[in-house]
Order: structure tokens, then C-alpha cells, then sequence
């Protein structure tokens, strides 16, 4: 049986429609319509959480599993609040995220009534799309209602431009009547997606035969994205520079160290990798060190490929803005016919290319200078560390397998190591935040039988300890804890390590652990706290065969970790003097 509540009917009804097949539910008395009309259809899968900030970040990990949108309902006031920041990552990290929040009769918001606060569009810029559904009283609303459900779950894929959308639905008591058989039919509306063409208007065959010196930059993609072959081939038949971190999900190649790289390499080093043409995709780039070398750099043009047309103008030398899809405009590029190039002049003082000599292939130049510069880059050989810790894992992670990261030192120490290129990457840097990595990596182990690693730091892991506290913990989630006993990463900015409060109040430091937590929550706990002790345990770790999950905690030391990590951005320093 069903609610008897005509609006709480026809979102039912639509989300099947349009295959949205999976729910993560808070609870709450608001949100019971709902949450009984989905949990009793056969349908839905749903899921449990009670902390909605959790849950929130719980759905992001299931949608980034199925590569499907995934929805969260909660109840009303400041529950709806604290899935604020999901939403936030979905907008930037451009998940399809449907939320639905549950809500008291508009009549009484600002009436000191309880749990009532002013829902509507309260997630502002950060969704596609908000809409606030009637009370349906009659034929009218009943169209009304079904309308603005279509539009909001229509804006979730917008020509394959993803993001988050907001379903405000005002329920008034009764709200426990549960005698309706079956759903109503109901109009579903369709839209059929944009196929993307190359306009000839930008020229962009001609315009990128003139330059010697072209890069691409590649943001964070979703795995198996479609691009590493067209890249592979502008790397080797065009010799374009293909800069990607382990976020983008790409084979990174010979340019693999490019951030330790621009961090050691000299002004002159710097000068002969600068390129003339840049062309960006994806979403957040994790190197610093990549932003500013761009921005400052003498950049003739940047192209952008931007679906939506949306201008980002991440490093500041935007010209172009693509309006394509990404796998479009790299075939269109992998593709010009050699007899259509144009090739690079005889005369060397110029950087346009001519037809009219001998050779018909593009100057490689370029591309062999980031070569040669990257293979001098070395691998961390650390003592015991956070270093060492992230080496040990990245080494240890096994084919197939899904790396989540937790943000700040997590991300940045896992740039550092190769990885095999069947791993899945993740991260939550549509914000950058700390919170929510853990509960990501646990809505994503259970919806999916991937064996599922996150690698996360103290202050990410004990904020986010909600992220253990429901029934959906699967035999596939392992969770490398590196507790340094604070934010470590804040004592390697410069300057703000003379600060005198930066221990207790910036850092945040601590003497927490995991272990009673965890094996609460059900989880096997490990533990290391040296070398030795960590390689014993990463074979217990990393075990296909374990029947619970596991959470390996690695106990270091902020001063270790920072004489460690500046000692080995000093060799590389070192190697070229």
C-alpha cells in the first residue's frame, strides 16, 4: 500500500518512470509518506541513514557506483540543512543528486511551529533546478505537481551536464494514511539529448596546426570515460603534452610527476615546458603547483571545453570556450587528416607551421622536454610516515579495485605514486571539504562488489564517524586510516607554522583513535604503528576473502610526516644543482 497523498503518488511514480531506482532515506515523521510508499514498492532500493549529512554524501557514493542519479529524502527544518554540503559537492563535482526534502504547509513557516523553517529553494544556486510541489486538491494541481517533478528530475542530465536538483514537498496531517493499492499512471516528459558538431566558425584544425608547444590538462572525470585512447594518439601522433592526475581517471604516461616537477624545476626548466596552446577538460585539477605555473605562464591561447557554455576560467587565459563534449572535440583534433596539417616551418623563428616543407608529422620537441624532465622525478623512498604509509597502500592496491580519497594531505601524498589503470579514482573536490569522504566510500562499497579502498586522514575520518553508523557496511570496504594526531598538512604552509595557536586551534590536535568505534560498528581493526607492523598488516588489509570490513589505522607523527615530505621535495630540488 501506498500514501494516500496525491503529491507524495505522483514523485513515486515518477521516479520509477524515469528509473531512478535507488533512495537514501533519513528518518522522520514528515518524510513517512514517503518513505513508506518507496520502502514497501519492490522496486526501489533503498538505503537507511540517519545522520543526514551522511546521508547525503552516502548517496553521491552510490550514484558515482551505478553512474546513475541516486536520490536522498529527509524529513523537514534543519534536517534538510545538513544536506547542504553534498549538494554543494554534486553542483561542482556534477552528480546527479535528486533531493527531496519533506516539509510542513508553508502556512506555518516563521510561526514558531516546530521543525518549520523556510525550505523552498533554500539550497539556492547550488541545483539545477528547485521546485516546491503543491498540496493536490485537484486536477489542476495535479498537473502542476507532476510538471515540476518531470522539469526537476529532467534538469539532473541537461545534454549530459550533470548536477543536482531540489524537490520541496509540503505534506499537512494526516500524514499516516496508507490505503492506497497501487500508483496512478502518470504523464512522464522526455528529452532527448544534443548531438554536439564542431562548428568550422573557430577553426580550430587550422588554429591548432600553429602551434609547436600544445598541452591538454585534464580535470577529474568519471572512471572509464572514453578518453584515453584519443589522447594516447595526440600524444604519440601529434606530440601534444597530456597533463592528468589520478582524478581524471586516464593513464597518465611519461608525464605522470608533472607536480613535483613544477615544484623542483628551475626558472630556465620552467621556461622551455611553458606551452603556447593549452586546451582544459574535466572538473578540478588537484596541483597547485599545475595553477600557478599556468597562470603565470606566457599562454598564447586557452581553449576550455565547456558542454554547457559556461565560461570557467580556472587559470586565468581562457579564449576559447568549446561548446562540446569532450570526447566530440579530442576526435575532431586526433582526426585531421595528415595531409590537412599544417606542419612546423623550416624557419625556426617563427611558431606557425607551413605546408610546404619536406616532413608532413608535427615537431615532438615539446613532448620529449616534458619526457625527459618527468623521468627525473623520483618515486618517495620514506621512512615511516604518512609517506610511507600512502606508498605502502598505492603499491599494495590490487586491479580492479576502487581508490577513494579523502581530501587535503590524502589526495596530494596519492599524486606522488603510480597506480594500475584499471583502479577507479574518487574524490570528493568539487568543494575540497573534509567532511563526507568516509560516507562516500561507504555508500559506494555498497552498491557496488568492487573492492572499495579510502585512504583518509585523522580530521576528515572522525568528523565524518557517522559515516559507520547504519546497517549498509559491506565485506568490501577497507579504510586506511592516517592518524597523525591533527591536521598535519597545515604545518607545511609556510608561514604558518610560526603561528603559536597553530597546534591547538588550526591543527587541531588531538590524541583520538578508531579502534573502539570501529569494531563497534562491526568493522575488523588493525593497527600500525611502525614499518614492520604495516607491512604485516596490509596483506590482512587487502584480503578478498574477509567477511567484514576492515579499517587499518597507521599511527605516525606531524614532525616525522614534515621532515619526511620536505626532504624529499628537497632531493628532487638537489638532483638539479
Amino acid at each position: 500500500m501506498y500514501s494516500d497523498k496525491k503529491s507524495v503518488l505522483q514523485l513515486v511514480a515518477l521516479l520509477r518512470a524515469h528509473d531512478i531506482m535507488h533512495v537514501v532515506l533519513s528518518p522522520g515523521s514528515r518524510n513517512a509518506p514517503l518513505i513508506h510508499s518507496l520502502v514497501t514498492d519492490s522496486h526501489f532500493t533503498c538505503y537507511s541513514i540517519v545522520d543526514e549529512r551522511s546521508a547525503g554524501f552516502f548517496a553521491l557514493g552510490v550514484s558515482e557506483a551505478l553512474r546513475r542519479p541516486v536520490a536522498v529524502c529527509c524529513t523537514s527544518g534543519t534536517a534538510a540543512l545538513n544536506l547542504a554540503p553534498a549538494v554543494a559537492e554534486a553542483f561542482y563535482q556534477q552528480l546527479p543528486l535528486l533531493v527531496i526534502t519533506a516539509d510542513r504547509p508553508p502556512a506555518w513557516t516563521g510561526q514558531m511551529d516546530g521543525q518549520t523553517i523556510p525550505q523552498e529553494k533554500m539550497f539556492g544556486p547550488l541545483v539545477r533546478r528547485s521546485v516546491q510541489l503543491p498540496e493536490v486538491k485537484d486536477a489542476e494541481e495535479e498537473w502542476h505537481c507532476n510538471r515540476l517533478i518531470n522539469e526537476a528530475i529532467l534538469s539532473l542530465d541537461n545534454d549530459g551536464i550533470f548536477g543536482p536538483a531540489h524537490i520541496n514537498i509540503p505534506l499537512s496531517e494526516p500524514l499516516f494514511g496508507f490505503t492506497t493499492p497501487t500508483l496512478p499512471p502518470v504523464r512522464v516528459i522526455r528529452r532527448p539529448k544534443q548531438d554536439y558538431r564542431i562548428s568550422e566558425e573557430g577553426q580550430y584544425h587550422t588554429r591548432f596546426g600553429r602551434f609547436t608547444k600544445r598541452m591538454i590538462i585534464v580535470g577529474q572525470l568519471p572512471p572509464e570515460n572514453g578518453l584515453s585512447a584519443l589522447l594516447e594518439r595526440l600524444r604519440k601522433e601529434q606530440g601534444v603534452v597530456v597533463l592528468a592526475d589520478h582524478l581524471s581517471n586516464i593513464p597518465p604516461g611519461e608525464t605522470s610527476r608533472f607536480d613535483v616537477l613544477l615544484r623542483s624545476a628551475t626558472a630556465e626548466e620552467l621556461q622551455e615546458l611553458t606551452p603556447d596552446l593549452v586546451i582544459t577538460l574535466g572538473g578540478h585539477v588537484v596541483s597547485k603547483w599545475l595553477k600557478q605555473f599556468i597562470r603565470s605562464a606566457a599562454v598564447r591561447e586557452q581553449w576550455h571545453i565547456s558542454p554547457s557554455g559556461v565560461v570557467t576560467d580556472t587559470f586565468q587565459q581562457v579564449t576559447d570556450i568549446v561548446r562540446s563534449d569532450n570526447e566530440t572535440f579530442l576526435r575532431y583534433l586526433a582526426e585531421i587528416p595528415y595531409d590537412t596539417k599544417m606542419v612546423l616551418s623550416e624557419d625556426t623563428t617563427t611558431t606557425f607551421y607551413s605546408t610546404t616543407t619536406a616532413s608532413n608529422k608535427p615537431s615532438t620537441a615539446f613532448a620529449a622536454a616534458w619526457n625527459r624532465a618527468c623521468a627525473a622525478v623520483t618515486v618517495p623512498d620514506a621512512a615511516f610516515s604518512d609517506l610511507y604509509a600512502v606508498g605502502a597502500l598505492m603499491r599494495s592496491m590490487p586491479a580492479n579495485a576502487t581508490l577513494q580519497l579523502a581530501n587535503s594531505h590524502s589526495v596530494y601524498l596519492a599524486q606522488l605514486f603510480d597506480l594500475p589503470s584499471s583502479v577507479h579514482r574518487f574524490c570528493n573536490r568539487g568543494t575540497n571539504g573534509i567532511e563526507g569522504s568516509l560516507s562516500t566510500a561507504v555508500g559506494y562499497a555498497a552498491a557496488t562488489q568492487r573492492l572499495t579502498v579510502l585512504l583518509t586522514g585523522d580530521l576528515s575520518f572522525f568528523y565524518d564517524m557517522n559515516g559507520l553508523w547504519n546497517r549498509h557496511l559491506t565485506s568490501n570496504l577497507r579504510i586506511l586510516l592516517n592518524n597523525n594526531g591533527g591536521g598535519e598538512i597545515f604545518h607545511t604552509l609556510p608561514g604558518l607554522n610560526s603561528s603559536e595557536v597553530l597546534n591547538d586551534y588550526i591543527a587541531a590536535a588531538h590524541t583520538t583513535g578508531a579502534k573502539a568505534w570501529a569494531e563497534q560498528q562491526g568493522l575488523r581493526y588493525l593497527a600500525a604503528r611502525n614499518a614492520a607492523e604495516l607491512q604485516q598488516q596490509l596483506p590482512l588489509f587487502m584480503n578478498h576473502e574477509s567477511d567484514q570490513p576492515v579499517l587499518l589505522e597507521v599511527f605516525t607523527s606531524m614532525e616525522e610526516n614534515r621532515e619526511q615530505i620536505a626532504s624529499y621535495y628537497q632531493q628532487q630540488k638537489t638532483k638539479k644543482q
